[in-house]
């Protein structure tokens, strides 16, 4: 396992994908999803993301909430990603880590 550092992303940032493409493993991604305004006031949006089994739900402060993604494949992972990017009063979704699992067996 290693890990490829901090970097902070747009979502509209179009590497985004040639990220994805670079890695051989499994990428297992801690974002900080951005509201319009406080976390408070988007309660429906939090609800749908914890109805996507592969997000799990962190911290929030303000407008900002941690969540981390870790799915099966990449492929799966850049849909959440385009999936939370376009949820009600999200405005931006940065990178703040992302994880390249290699010694799981179970993934693929």
């Amino acid at each position: 396992m290693y890990t490829l550092g901090c970097m902070f992303v747009k979502p509209q940032f179009h590497r985004m994908s040639s990220l994805f493409r670079e890695a051989n493993a499994v990428p297992i991604s801690g974002l900080v999803v951005t509201f319009r305004s406080s976390v408070t006031e988007h309660v429906e949006t939090v609800e749908l993301l914890r109805d996507i089994p592969e997000i799990v739900i962190g911290d929030s402060v303000g407008s900002k909430l941690a969540i981390v993604v870790d799915s099966e494949t990449q492929r799966r992972d850049q849909e959440i990603w385009n999936t939370v990017q376009h949820l009600p009063g999200v405005i931006d979704l940065a990178v703040a880590m992302v994880v390249f699992d290699e010694n799981d067996p179970n993934r693929k």
